[in-house]
């Protein structure tokens, strides 16, 4: 719940954060086009400097303009004199300047009444000049400048960057979805994992229930009393079914999808939870004409950490081992311990695993398609639980193939200083 919790506050972080960067990244694109405006602007109004001196120096363009707002009343130039050379020749030295400052868009000019320039609209592709020169400013004449294509010189000018900042939140748009769909789907995958544990683990304890109720019947018998191998037999399966309803109940406490919280720090006695294991499984083996060995170096064996938890992983280790192994199986635990380390070593006679699925064995519910594996039951779960048990007890493990034939299974923990066996 814990984890969920903070996965949750992960999640809305990013989405905050995914929020954010949009913002961030539009306010950038208007400010960079705010910026290509007044470039513009700057550029335009250096070459409206250089156009009014270029016109000015040209004697029959003033002549011709001189005429033209000599003919009276007429608010515009461009309405006398459009169809003359003089205006073409005009055009071309207001191009050919306003190529100089790199504006190569398509323009419109004139030169109009100043008493007229206070009424044209401030349009953002509109410039006037200050003066034409003595010649245009006795007369009260200004040059207008006009880009009707401005607008869309600015958006082409951002237009990488905009489209690429588009892309790009697009792109983190679509990696946040299908993250949060991965977190949905987990969720509703724990929560299906927890619900099928919790009712299997409620299957169980009535059949647990009868099969203490029947032994404890059947130990009653005088034949098993007077029998010392129906008797043993029946105090194993006393046994076992204690540790197995014990087992149920822990698992009925027991979230697995959250081992960290009971990694405890106390100190666990790695030799007699192995031999408690090898008898266990002592009986199961010799039915199939196996052995089970515990083999010990060295004279400390604590461990830190949670005893149950340790006793689950070495279980399913061993487990693995008889279900996988040759017939008849040889299984053989070695424990040995240094002053710092304490390595324990599970080896069986089966086939091994493949090199290319040794470090995909411990993802979640993963089983080696291959071998005798399929006509083993398993959800593929074992090996998952070990790995996190071990890693929350600082350990490690690694998996090898033996040379003689087999699997090697390798754990390597940090011993508990201070405590003789």
């Amino acid at each position: 719940m814990k984890r969920s919790r903070k996965q949750l506050i992960i999640l809305t972080l990013a989405f905050g954060a995914l929020l954010a960067l949009a913002a961030i990244q539009f306010s950038w694109i208007q400010k960079a086009a705010r910026m290509q405006e007044a470039q513009f602007s700057h550029s335009v109004d250096m070459a409206m400097h250089r156009i009014v001196e270029t016109l000015s120096e040209n004697e029959a363009i003033c002549s011709e303009v001189n005429n033209c707002l000599r003919q009276g009343r007429n608010e515009s130039c461009m309405v006398v004199m459009k169809t003359r050379e003089e205006w073409e020749n005009m055009k071309s030295l207001i191009s050919q300047d306003l190529g100089f400052y790199g504006i190569g868009l398509d323009f419109e000019f004139d030169i109009i009444d100043a008493r007229q320039a206070t009424q044209i609209p401030q349009a953002r592709n509109t410039y006037l000049s200050e003066s034409l020169e003595e010649m245009l400013e006795r007369s009260g004449y200004k040059l207008i400048l006009r880009f009707p294509e401005k607008r869309d010189f600015i958006r082409a000018q951002i237009g990488d960057m905009f489209i690429f900042s588009l892309i790009l939140l697009l792109l983190i748009s679509l990696s946040f979805i299908i993250i949060y769909n991965f977190y949905r789907r987990e969720r509703l995958l724990s929560g299906s994992i927890v619900d099928f544990i919790n009712n299997v683990t409620h299957e169980f304890k009535t059949p647990l229930t009868n099969i203490s109720l029947a032994n404890s019947m059947l130990s009653k018998n005088e034949k098993v009393e007077s029998d010392e191998k129906l008797a043993f037999y029946s105090s194993v399966i006393k046994t076992e079914q204690a540790k197995l309803n014990e087992k149920v109940e822990k698992l009925l406490k027991t979230d697995f999808a959250d081992l960290e919280k009971y990694n405890t720090a106390e100190k666990i006695d790695v030799s007699a939870v192995a031999d408690n294991i090898a008898e266990t499984f002592r009986v199961q083996v010799e039915q199939k004409g196996g052995k089970i060995e515990v083999v010990k170096t060295g004279g400390h064996f604590s461990v830190n950490g949670n005893i149950d938890l340790f006793h689950i992983a070495l279980g399913n280790l061993v487990d693995n081992a008889v279900k996988y192994s040759g017939q008849p199986p040889e299984i053989f635990m070695k424990i040995s311990s240094s002053d710092h380390r304490l390595v324990i070593e599970i080896e069986d006679n089966g086939p091994g695993i493949p090199k290319e699925y040794r470090s995909r064995v411990f993802d979640k519910y993963f089983r080696v398609p291959s071998g005798n594996t399929h006509s083993v039951d398993g959800f593929g779960l074992g090996l998952y639980q070990v790995n996190r048990i071990v890693a929350g007890m600082k350990g490690n493990i690694r998996i090898t193939n033996r040379k003689e034939g087999g699997l090697s299974i390798i754990l390597d923990l940090p011993a508990a200083t201070g405590n003789d066996r």
